[in-house]
């Protein structure tokens, strides 16, 4: 995803930590566009620009049954599937992201629709995936350790 240049312009008021702190905010930490828009004093409709600029998938591509039991919001359906969706990624890799792609990713240009933070990662940072979720997992084999003894 991506989203107009109209709309870059407009977000592009705020500077590379606000953009970094509503992505990571979204994508790790799992908070709602609502929260995101009284936290930072946005209009929620800016925040899902800013967070299309960036490769993040807002709303829902078709109605389907499961996308018509989403709200719905200004005639589009939004899709919250993306919030916290990766709840380990270091914050220094968000920054990083965030700080190539700063003030965002216009729609104006097809060639750069395989934009997010996986496909980005995978560039820059191969193997990732395999860092990915340690720490989860190391936790729960220390609470099975303890359960145990």
């Amino acid at each position: 995803m991506s989203t107009s240049i109209e709309n870059l312009r407009r977000i592009a008021k705020r500077d590379v930590k606000d953009h970094t702190a509503i992505f990571d905010l979204y994508v790790v930490v799992g908070r709602d566009i609502d929260y995101l828009a009284i936290k930072f004093g946005m209009n929620p409709e800016d925040i899902m620009n800013l967070l299309e600029g960036y490769g993040e998938t807002v709303y829902a591509d078709d109605t389907t049954e499961e996308t018509e039991k989403m709200e719905t919001m200004l005639d589009r359906v939004y899709d919250p599937s993306g919030k916290g969706r990766l709840p380990d990624l270091s914050r220094l890799l968000v920054e990083e992201y965030i700080g190539h792609f700063y003030p965002g990713i216009a729609s104006e240009n097809p060639e750069n629709d395989w934009i997010c933070i996986d496909a980005y990662l995978d560039v820059k940072h191969p193997g990732w995936k395999a860092h990915f979720g340690q720490k989860r997992d190391q936790a729960k084999k220390k609470r099975r350790k303890s359960i145990f003894r």
